[in-house]
């Protein structure tokens, strides 16, 4: 049996134990998250992914390198924050097998040893310099998060507070723990700030030679709107799929709208030389949200597999439009002293993934409508 983690903790019945290690080894939740983050942090660390070559010098040389003469505080917070959700998510995967202490340690060595991986492999990639600074601030970062997973992982998840939420608000399933994966990367697509308000979909800049089609300023802003109210309303009609009351809904998708408008306002102020945080703040884009909010309340009393459908043909159609839309007038002219040194990696992985997310999200739908039926 695994020894208490503090004697002044209430001893707990073996059945107890057993049941709260089982509902985490069972868990889907978390592995999704971990397989997901890792391969959105190895996208980060290897893009581009073009002309690898042996290095001319010694690979480790960076290892023992001075530090840079400029470094700036928000490229130390940013590698911390990167790799603060990884040190937690391997530590929550250890904590029903090891002791706390024994499973954050773990999680933070594993961490850091995934970061100089990336930053060997860098060594082989022109566009890519590789730094024992960021290394250290990976490091570092993996730490907090696997002390922070260890410290309240045995409340939060092992005790089954989590599982209670969750089961109270929510279906059971791993399908729907699948749901909560694409909701969360829905939040990351909001980070690219180039897209529009919700327009994911996007893969006019797969397609060469596409046909330049004149609007008025008045249809795109019906166009602008028009995206903004499916794609949420999509969402919403999603969330409702897969929740057990309107409450929760209602609950969880105001904080997924709030979280969503959050990071779109923090990509527009840090992407921006003009740190402009209400970018995305448009006339069409407050009317899409409105219109949408009102296309999920008159949805939303449907059975569970017409949501699911319904939420699958409002992203189809959102998705539809934005291909269909002109480029974004509001961001032409920003995009041209846009800062793209520091963050090509992040808009790289913000928009391939903003592109991928329409499609997977209606393949889950209609899987999920099936399910339910």
């Amino acid at each position: 049996m695994k020894p208490a983690d503090n004697v002044s903790e209430a001893p707990e019945t073996s059945s107890l134990a057993t049941e709260r290690q089982s509902y985490v080894r069972g868990s889907k939740l978390v592995r999704y998250l971990s397989v997901a983050y890792l391969l959105l942090v190895a996208y980060t660390s290897l893009y581009p992914f073009i002309d690898w070559r042996a290095p001319n010098n010694e690979v480790r040389a960076f290892l023992s390198a001075d530090w840079p003469h400029f470094l700036t505080w928000s490229d130390v917070v940013l590698n911390a924050l990167a790799y603060l959700p990884v040190g937690a998510l391997l530590a929550l995967i250890l904590l029903p097998y090891l002791h706390r202490v024994f499973a954050a340690a773990l999680a933070a060595l594993l961490a850091a040893g995934l970061s100089l991986g990336f930053e060997y492999a860098q060594i082989y990639l022109p566009a890519r310099i590789p730094s024992n600074v960021d290394l250290l601030c990976n490091a570092a970062g993996a730490a907090v998060g696997a002390l922070l997973a260890a410290w309240l992982g045995r409340r939060w998840v092992l005790s089954g507070e989590i599982r209670r939420v969750r089961e109270r608000w929510f279906a059971g399933g791993a399908a729907v723990d699948f749901g909560f994966l694409l909701l969360a990367l829905w939040l990351i697509t909001q980070i690219n700030a180039e897209i529009w308000l919700f327009g994911n979909g996007d893969v006019r800049h797969l397609l060469p030679n596409a046909p330049a089609v004149a609007y008025s300023a008045h249809t795109y802003l019906l166009l602008e709107a028009g995206v903004a109210a499916l794609n949420f309303a999509g969402v919403m009609l999603m969330l409702s799929a897969i929740s057990r009351s309107l409450k929760a809904t209602l609950v969880s998708g105001a904080t997924l709208l709030a979280m969503a408008l959050a990071l779109k306002s923090l990509a527009s102020a840090a992407l921006f030389v003009s740190g402009n945080p209400g970018l995305w703040f448009t006339p069409g884009s407050t009317a899409g949200l409105g219109i949408g909010a009102a296309i999920w309340l008159a949805l939303a009393a449907l059975p569970r597999p017409l949501q699911a459908a319904a939420a699958a043909s409002c992203l189809a159609l959102g998705m539809a439009l934005v291909n269909a839309a002109p480029e974004n007038p509001y961001l032409v002219a920003t995009l041209q002293v846009w800062q793209h040194g520091h963050y090509a990696a992040v808009n790289g992985l913000t928009r391939a993934l903003s592109s991928a997310w329409s499609y997977a999200a209606i393949a889950y739908l209609a899987y999920t409508g099936y399910r339910l039926r």
